[in-house]
């Protein structure tokens, strides 16, 4: 009988011998590090392999330590997250309808930025740009109402850090949360920056991995603009957790449930998405081109599970999910080989191309009929380098017709009515499935 550091190995193998997964993976449970490895190439081009020391950007894990920072503010008196934001930052027109907690628990109504038609990747973007796009918006709901992820609310609860503590988030991070915390490999990315141990982020296309697209890291501020290593982040996660760097009072306020994000299938925390309610589960995810992470604790288990990655399409809770279910005894779920799959005449299926939006947050893909195949030219945050992804038809009956993406863990499942039209796919990333209607 294999052992369960064994077990962990092999399923992380199968994996990476898959050729979908490139990173580093970290398992803890009662205080015991089972698994800590790197998997696949820090670089591709010169052959250096990821380890379990590699660096990674961690993108919106950056947020719990923006929450964090605020917490500290609010035990020092100097902070009260009930009070609207116009006292922090005046210049936003909407600040006397939002508060911190607003901000804090992703329920404050403000637009993201990273939505705007003026915003794309390769913009150096200052707080002060950002605030002034979001002056020409009005809120998408009334402040308290509902929960939408958003970006903005941790740009401006950066700013309302630095305008309460005098210093700069960057330094006021170094000061007040890894210097405490012992994080020496964690800090924030600048695109110019010689980071030691940095792994270089990829992404796939219709013809294997390629550079992911530039990504200007100015504008991600304090909501997504830091790197780290999966021990410092086992190390954080710690920190937080004891009482070192907020009370043990900010903590329970940290991770209570607020409101439910249905298309996650999770409730907002500060900084952090939670499952269950009182909550049983802690998730700290990340998505940036190039990178995809989790930080995933099981609170009753005494369990975390880091994975992260430097290929943009890789499925690290598919992963992360695996790895918890082997711990609690179960089969894990295996990596998709869309290699395995049926192929069909893809003719009849031609009627399927056009192009799908996700209502909730407007993000669209399209598929198209090239060289007699099926194409799509997104995925969730990855865009197609040069060749479109194909589509492998994986099964179909009256009612449904299911493909596969040919290079990566996706799936897209074109749901038909009775006169054999389409107005809806789901497409299901990692765990996520979300549902596209056709435009």
């Amino acid at each position: 009988m294999k052992t369960i550091q064994e077990q962990l190995e092999l399923y992380m193998e199968a994996w990476a011998n898959a050729g979908q997964f490139s990173g580093t993976v970290l398992v803890e449970q009662g205080g015991q590090i089972l698994l800590h490895r790197g998997y696949g190439f820090a670089s591709l081009e010169f052959g250096v392999r990821n380890t379990a020391s590699t660096v990674y950007k961690i993108a919106s894990i950056t947020k719990p330590f923006t929450a964090a920072a605020v917490l500290q503010l609010h035990e020092q008196g100097k902070l009260d997250l009930d009070s609207s934001i116009s006292a922090y930052v005046p210049e936003y027109k909407h600040g006397a309808q939002v508060t911190v907690h607003h901000l804090l628990s992703h329920a404050s109504g403000i637009p993201d930025y990273t939505a705007l038609p003026a915003y794309n990747t390769r913009m150096k973007l200052l707080p002060d740009m950002i605030i002034q796009w979001l002056n020409d918006c009005p809120l998408q709901f009334g402040p308290g109402t509902r929960t939408e992820k958003c970006n903005s609310n941790y740009v401006l609860l950066a700013r309302i850090v630095e305008r309460i503590s005098g210093v700069g988030i960057e330094e006021y991070f170094h000061q007040n949360l890894f210097a405490p915390a012992g994080l020496t490999h964690t800090g924030v990315c600048r695109n110019e920056d010689v980071i030691a141990g940095m792994a270089g982020g990829y992404s796939v296309s219709g013809e294997g991995a390629v550079h992911a697209d530039y990504y200007e890291m100015t504008g991600a501020y304090g909501s997504g603009f830091l790197y780290s290593t999966a021990g410092d982040l086992l190390q954080w996660t710690k920190a937080l957790g004891s009482g070192r760097m907020i009370s043990r009072a900010s903590y329970e306020r940290m991770t209570t449930p607020y409101g439910y994000m249905k298309y996650l299938g999770a409730y907002a925390g500060y900084g952090c998405l939670l499952k269950g309610n009182p909550a049983e589960e802690l998730i700290m995810d990340g998505n940036i081109y190039g990178y995809t992470c989790t930080v995933h604790q099981l609170m009753q288990k005494d369990t975390t599970v880091i994975v992260l990655a430097n290929n943009d399409a890789v499925p690290v809770n598919r992963i992360e999910k695996g790895l918890a279910a082997l711990l609690s005894g179960q089969e894990p779920d295996m990596p998709l080989n869309p290699g395995q799959l049926q192929n069909g005449d893809m003719e009849p299926y031609m009627h399927l191309a056009g192009e799908y939006v996700f209502p909730p947050m407007g993000w669209r893909f399209a598929v198209s009929w090239e060289e007699g195949e099926l194409r799509v030219d997104r995925l969730f945050i990855q865009t197609a380098g040069r060749k479109r992804f194909p589509l492998r038809l994986v099964s179909c009956n009256s009612s449904s017709v299911t493909f596969a993406c040919a290079v990566c863990d996706s799936t897209f499942v074109f749901r038909m009515e009775a006169e054999g039209v389409c107005r809806r796919v789901e497409y299901v990333f990692d765990t996520l499935k979300l549902v596209y209607e056709k435009a």
